[in-house]
């Protein structure tokens, strides 16, 4: 497919800079914006680094936690959003400037301080291009306004390109996790959104605090991709397309108990993956057919994978959906000028997988209208059992990724081999690309980095081997009593 074709040929250029005049500086906890910012002396906040950063450079954030204060917001923009994290200065084309968490290390963003009135809190406001992140959780986005309002933890808003933000979770806030508004060519890779709940606007309704979105308005911002990412327990939606009007990828990915907040006390929509729609309104432009493939969607109270009034179809591949409301729900508009519920048309679902709804398989879908070929429930359903799968077993689901930041190997709703469905390679399991961490140039730093013998504290600092509590050594958890 040409959609992995330029995912891979994203993740080769990464951070792989050619050259020698590409630099390294290094952000700590115990940092100051005094200090050079190498590895004895570091830096100590973002906004210094990016002053310092050029086009190939690197910034790596050593483990601990940062915790965010009122002080620390770098602007406001377009009137309402305090951006924390504002950034303006851009890479270039196989340059990007890259924000990375120290290798074997696990950096930690705690915004819950960052509470301005009246304003919406964007964490990582990204105004620039070809910028990469990668390695890292941001906590404790913040909503102060009480009425309809959102904040957005990492967000795309001013048109730009070329970013891919990798590996990062956004959990445990009051804001949407990611979210491209306009822009093309950005990448969204085995990030996780979860337990993110907004109790203040609206009274607490815990709409609009989706895993993910895209919302472009300009038919041009192509190239928008999410691939390998989780999202479950958001209050709203997994991942939300309303208001769409460029194609966007969502690849590989999990959505689970969407709807919820952490506690599983039901809140907003409910829906795994949301495809689309424009609120059932005339439009004056023509709707983008998204696609969305070898994803995963199990227990969303309102529908696994949902068109959402879409104004023409979607292309679904190879996807596995299990005890949603119900399991896939193709409803269209009727047409750009009708805003009008039809039941689904102009949809292609090859290879799709449904499995004990809570409601029906499918709903909202017009069959003659369709492109439908292989599927476990049409053209010709297939008979499907518990046995018929490895294992049913949800938990593994938030099981922790892999060192690289990839999806865990799991065998929840993976079909076993040998039996009709395996044979007809229907479900998530089948035809997916494997995609591994972007690579860093190996410097002098990274090399010592590589075999650094030291042991640290959560905020980064050096410690003795014989200290008690929690320490990290060459990337593991080390826990003594």
């Amino acid at each position: 497919m040409k959609i992995r074709k330029t995912i891979a040929a994203t993740l080769l250029m990464g951070c792989m800079v050619s050259g020698t005049t590409a630099k390294t500086y290094y952000m700590a906890p115990n940092g100051s914006d005094a200090n050079p910012g190498t590895p004895a002396s570091p830096l100590a906040t973002i906004a210094r680094a990016q002053q310092l950063l050029a086009a190939g450079d690197t910034l790596l954030i050593r483990g601990g936690e940062y915790l965010i204060g009122a002080n620390d917001i770098m602007s406001t923009q377009e009137s309402i959003y305090a951006c924390i994290f504002y950034f303006t200065k851009s890479g270039k084309a196989g340059k990007p400037i890259c924000y990375f968490g120290y290798p074997g290390e696990r950096p930690v963003f705690n915004l819950s301080r960052v509470k301005p009135a009246g304003k919406r809190v964007a964490g990582f406001y990204i105004h620039a291009n070809y910028l990469h992140f990668r390695n890292f959780e941001v906590t404790g986005t913040q909503v102060t306004i009480t009425t309809h309002t959102q904040s957005e933890t990492f967000t795309i808003r001013r048109g730009n390109h070329h970013n891919t933000i990798e590996n990062i979770a956004v959990h445990d806030g009051m804001g949407i996790g990611f979210v491209i508004w306009k822009g093309a060519d950005n990448l969204i890779l085995n990030c996780d959104a979860y337990n993110n709940y907004d109790p203040v606007s609206e009274h607490g309704s815990g709409e609009n605090v989706d895993g993910f979105g895209c919302h472009v308005s300009d038919p041009k911002h192509t190239g928008n991709v999410f691939k390998g990412c989780r999202a479950w327990r958001n209050s709203d939606d997994g991942f939300d397309l309303i208001t769409n009007y460029a194609p966007v990828t969502i690849d590989s990915c999990w959505a689970w108990e969407n709807g919820y907040d952490a506690n599983l006390v039901r809140r907003a929509n409910g829906n795994g993956i949301k495809a689309g729609g424009y609120a059932l309104r005339p439009i004056n432009k023509e709707a983008p057919s998204n696609t969305i493939s070898n994803c995963l969607a199990w227990r969303n109270p309102q529908n696994g994978f949902y068109a959402n009034h879409h104004a023409t179809g979607n292309k679904w591949y190879g996807n596995t959906a299990y005890n949603n409301g119900y399991n896939y729900d193709m409803l269209n508009q009727k047409s750009k000028t009708e805003a009008t519920d039809v039941p689904g048309y102009d949809h292609v679902l090859k290879n799709n997988l449904s499995y004990h709804p809570r409601g029906r398989h499918y709903r909202n879908l017009n069959a003659a209208a369709c492109t439908l070929e292989n599927n476990s429930f049409l053209p010709s359903p297939l008979t499907l059992t518990a046995d018929d799968f490895e294992s049913l077993d949800a938990s593994e689901l938030s099981a922790p990724r892999k060192a690289d930041g990839s999806l865990p190997d799991i065998r929840f709703m993976k079909v076993k081999k040998g039996r009709p469905a395996y044979q007809k390679r229907i479900g998530y399991q089948f035809d997916q690309a494997t995609l591994t961490a972007i690579a860093l140039p190996v410097t002098t730093e990274a090399k010592t980095a590589q075999t650094d013998n030291r042991y640290y504290n959560l905020s980064g600092l050096t410690v003795t081997k014989a200290n008690g509590g929690i320490s990290i050594h060459r990337g593991k958890k080390i826990i003594r009593k």
